[in-house]
């Protein structure tokens, strides 16, 4: 998760779709309405993840040219639990409410984002055992864990299965996939193998169809979609990183990055709390701009005391 050349456009990216996952969480433009829902919240802020899961596979492919994989791990999983603990005072109404089975799937996924911690450590688990393979064993188990994603998502949303989100959103059938994906781009210099407006037409495209996939699912699938894998997103999120790295803004010091991870670890604390007590006094765009501001000035207060490098 560090990187000593950091990109100012791949960071500027980290922080916008750091800010699309607040959006997710408390999107401001849901009191017009499902479309405008389906729109951002379940169409354009779903990218934040995949893009989030491609730049760390990215980035972990130069520790999987020879450095020690154990402290990567030893470090996603301190962050893990360091997150959770920290998050007991929001999160234990959740525990509270639920039978032991629950508890425990909870503190083994994640509370509420932090599935993307164990996700990813999974991932990079998986991706180490891996790491030997060929390109074409590493798409091969790519593409099927997307399409398993994909398989059960559509099972779920066409009533073939009882299911709930973390049968599909997980490191196995959501973060192994884009991670590869990460991966696979820095094996292969492929930002370097097309144009600039090559690029651009490609994240363009694939974004045009997030937004398309999540109206079209919606309209079709009886039983509601998760709209965490979608196969548009296949296309959108590499190719959005791709152009991030050939975009010529050239290199950054570390505290952009630090604000993209700070707001994404530290929004969902306000955001809990302002739903819990302020639900029907404040609206939907005030409570997530309080809650972006107080990201934002968490994550001040993380990198000016200096926690900001064991924590984010």
């Amino acid at each position: 998760m560090t990187n000593p050349a950091r990109s100012r456009a791949l960071d500027l990216l980290k922080i916008a779709m750091a800010i699309a996952v607040v959006g997710i969480h408390a999107n401001p433009v849901a009191p017009l309405g499902r479309t405008a829902i389906l729109l951002t919240g379940d169409g354009l802020f779903r990218i934040a993840v995949p893009v989030f899961l491609v730049i760390n596979g990215y980035f972990f492919a130069q520790l999987a040219e020879g450095a020690p994989m154990r402290a990567w791990l030893k470090r996603l999983g301190f962050l893990y639990v360091a997150w959770m603990v920290l998050y007991l005072p929001v999160s234990w109404r959740s525990f509270e409410a639920q039978p032991l089975t629950g508890i425990l799937r909870d503190a083994v996924l994640g509370y509420w984002h932090l599935w993307y911690l164990s996700g990813t450590f999974l991932a990079g688990a998986l991706v180490i055992l891996m790491r030997g393979w060929g390109t074409r064993a590493l798409v091969l188990v790519m593409l099927t864990s997307f399409g398993c994603g994909l398989a059960i998502t559509w099972a779920v949303s066409w009533g073939g299965i009882e299911g709930k989100i973390w049968y599909h959103r997980n490191g196995l059938f959501l973060c192994l996939p884009f991670f590869l994906a990460g991966l696979l781009i820095r094996r292969h210099d492929l930002a370097a193998r097309f144009s600039l407006p090559a690029l651009g037409l490609m994240a363009g495209l694939g974004v045009v169809a997030v937004l398309a996939e999540s109206l079209l699912l919606s309209a079709l699938a009886p039983h509601g979609v998760a709209h965490d894998n979608l196969l548009s997103l296949a296309l959108a999120a590499p190719a959005l990183v791709m152009l991030a790295l050939r975009l010529p803004l050239g290199s950054a010091g570390r505290e952009l990055g630090q604000y993209a991870n700070g707001i994404y670890f530290t929004h969902v604390a306000p955001c809990a709390l302002l739903f819990r007590y302020f639900r029907e006094d404040l609206s939907r765009p005030v409570i997530f701009a309080l809650t972006l501001g107080i990201a934002l000035v968490m994550t001040w207060g993380l990198i000016r005391s200096g926690l900001a490098r064991r924590l984010l």
